[in-house]
């Protein structure tokens, strides 16, 4: 509106010269003051157009009347004496530029934790002109909506929570928790993307039990693992002794009088000449026979 107003004041300066008395030097004061009116409409015609950047939306007002009708990315003829309002439909960071909120809340053991979290959300644009109809510009829009919104969401969240479950390895069932509860409290004035849970502090006593807790974890996985080793060396030291015996038995099945006299003469062809050799006799008494001495 800005041209508008320029645009306004240089056609009614156009107009005043053309009313004025010739002008001694040559120029018809009619002929300039048509040609400051044209630089005037030139000016207007300037505020008729607007441009709507990549990512961006626009919306019309113009006094205290808001058009319905949102105007997306490109080039735009409006009412010249229109303002135009844009806002970001990207995907926007809160808090901006990697920073977190700090949140303080409760869990379902009463219990204060601290929280540092963030959010992606984005703005949709066919909602752009009833949001600035009923809330105003985008920075309006977030410090009353997307702040709010993210610190009741987050403790609602977490009052639904145990202490275990915030501090349980999968932090993203809590971080969706968060989410829909950021969501519902938003309604359908901002679409949140996701939800980060950067960091959760519990108070010390709680914190001291949870070491506490962990360290008995890991000296019971400790106890369970020695006692599989120990199951372990006990199996297969009754697998050795099963073979041992099973072995044992498969001798001796195999050791009849048959076999034994059957290697009996085989080592006895095998033995050199000069060996001594016992050789039993049914009434028990050993017979000494010295092989190839004779005897």
């Amino acid at each position: 509106m800005g041209f508008a107003a320029a645009a306004v004041v240089v056609i009614a300066i156009g107009a005043v010269v053309r009313s004025l008395p010739a002008a001694k030097t040559g120029i018809p004061n009619k002929l300039a003051g048509y040609a400051i009116m044209v630089v005037g409409l030139g000016l207007f015609a300037m505020n008729a157009m607007v441009v709507i950047p990549v990512g961006e939306v626009g919306v019309q007002h113009f006094l205290g009347k808001v058009s319905n009708a949102p105007l997306d990315q490109g080039v735009h003829f409006i009412n010249p004496l229109a303002n135009v309002e844009k806002m970001s439909v990207r995907e926007q960071a809160f808090p901006p530029q990697g920073a977190y909120e700090a949140i303080e809340a409760q869990t379902a053991e009463q219990l204060n934790v601290a929280l540092e979290v963030s959010i992606l959300f984005k703005i949709d644009g066919s909602n752009a002109p009833d949001l600035y109809a009923r809330i105003g510009p985008e920075s309006q829009i977030i410090r009353n909506i997307v702040l709010n919104a993210v610190r009741n969401g987050v403790r609602d969240a977490v009052a639904t929570k145990s202490i275990n479950e915030i501090f349980s390895p999968n932090r993203r069932e809590v971080a969706s928790s968060m989410k829909e509860e950021i969501q519902a409290k938003a309604g359908d004035r901002i679409e949140v993307v996701d939800v980060f849970a950067r960091d959760i502090q519990a108070p010390p006593r709680v914190r001291e039990a949870i070491e506490q807790k962990l360290e008995r974890e890991q000296q019971v996985a400790a106890e369970e693992f020695q006692t599989q080793i120990i199951q372990e060396r006990a199996r297969q030291q009754a697998e050795e002794a099963k073979g041992i015996a099973d072995a044992q038995q498969i001798i001796a099945s195999g050791l009849t009088p048959e076999y034994l006299t059957f290697f009996y003469i085989q080592q006895l062809s095998e033995m050199p000449d000069g060996t001594v050799v016992y050789v039993p006799t049914e009434g028990a008494i050993p017979l000494i026979r010295s092989l190839g001495g004779g005897n």
